[in-house]
């Protein structure tokens, strides 16, 4: 959508570059933009008021989830932007097809997720790469190309990734996989195998193991290695590099303990090697 375009320009002006967003209530009250949560219908995830006399103020829905609020607090920015000559915006779940609403979504998005922040962490994770590459090295004589290949399946993006992605990022876990989806890290066929394992409860299980559920405020570094580490782990598990013995010993290292393993091997369904 040609609006989202804006966005990137919107997060240079707020010095916010490619990274992520902590606090957004923070940084639109540093805008002139009020902010309140308040407990609001199911079906409303936020308004947005200007008045003469109080300026802009965003209300957000108090009883939704963190991770909802969140994105609604990016949703209703995009009002605050692009909507001003209106007088007010209410976001309801029946007006999701609108285009006001279709168009605060996807700025939502893009301010959230970053496309160029998205691919960076995504080759962080040794994913995103094409399975070809070809890479001229110099040797202080002459030009050598060499081809370099990906072992075969090491591309695909696992729930594991969008877990950790979506915790990155401070957004839901299907947020992230439709932004993969956009940003065409992941085809359709992809996305539908991430989102029926999604589906299950294994995206759950597995954010639970890596603790990647918790709010942005409460992460410290410590933390931070452990996701990773877990996640390098899962991963060579899934590549037959380690086995299920090997993968209980690595998460011990990290104070997991084997029935930790255990219960998440069988809630995410993966195969026991």
């Amino acid at each position: 959508m040609a609006v989202s375009a804006d966005c990137p320009v919107e997060r240079q002006q707020l010095g916010l570059g490619a990274s992520l967003i902590g606090d957004p209530i923070e940084l639109f009250e540093s805008q002139g933009v009020r902010t309140g949560l308040v407990t609001l219908p199911g079906n409303i995830s936020g308004l947005t008021l200007w008045d003469d006399k109080i300026g802009i103020f965003v209300v957000i829905n108090n009883d939704h989830p963190a991770l909802r609020r969140r994105f609604s607090l990016a949703h209703e920015y995009a009002h605050v932007l692009i909507d001003r000559e209106r007088s007010g915006a209410i976001s309801r779940a029946e007006n999701r097809t609108e285009l006001l609403e279709v168009r605060a979504n996807a700025f939502a998005a893009e301010f959230m997720m970053p496309a160029e922040g998205v691919v960076q962490f995504v080759h962080a994770l040794g994913k995103g790469s094409a399975s070809r590459a070809q890479v001229a090295v110099f040797d202080e004589a002459e030009v050598v190309q060499v081809e370099q290949r990906a072992a075969p399946g090491s591309q695909a993006i696992q729930l594991y990734d969008v877990a950790l992605l979506a915790h990155h990022f401070g957004v839901s876990r299907i947020s992230a996989l439709y932004r993969l989806k956009n940003l065409r890290l992941i085809d359709e066929r992809e996305f539908q195998r991430l989102k029926s394992e999604e589906d299950t409860g294994a995206g759950k299980a597995i954010a639970d193991f890596l603790a990647a559920d918790n709010p942005v405020e409460e992460r410290g570094t410590r933390d931070e290695f452990r996701r990773r580490f877990l996640g390098l782990a899962l991963e060579a598990n899934r590549r037959e590099e380690i086995t299920q013995n090997k993968l209980t010993e690595l998460a011990a290292m990290v104070g997991m303990k084997p029935r930790d393993v255990e219960r998440l091997l069988s809630s995410a369904g993966f195969d026991k090697a």
